[in-house]
């Protein structure tokens, strides 16, 4: 999967938890934050792309998958070192 690096000023990562559908739902414009989710939680439940190149991505938990979600919310997975 080859990757869009947006610029700057547009990158976004949002984290939604939803409590009436008892899912999490993850979506992130940013190729750090995109490529660390890839790995740790595989593939993205949609994935937007322009001329081949991933753009955003979004990924969709269900409440009962625990592990996944402590993997999701994590300082490191999400934030990671800024520099």
């Amino acid at each position: 999967m080859k990757f869009y690096n947006t610029m700057p000023e547009e990158q976004e990562t949002i984290v939604n938890i939803d409590y009436f559908s008892k899912i999490l739902n993850i979506y992130s414009s940013r190729k750090s934050v995109i490529q660390r989710l890839y790995l740790k939680l595989g593939e993205p439940t949609k994935i937007n792309c322009v001329n081949s190149l991933v753009t955003s991505a979004s990924w969709q938990i269900k409440f009962e998958d625990k592990k996944r979600i402590n993997i999701a919310l994590s300082r490191p997975t999400i934030i990671a070192q800024m520099k």
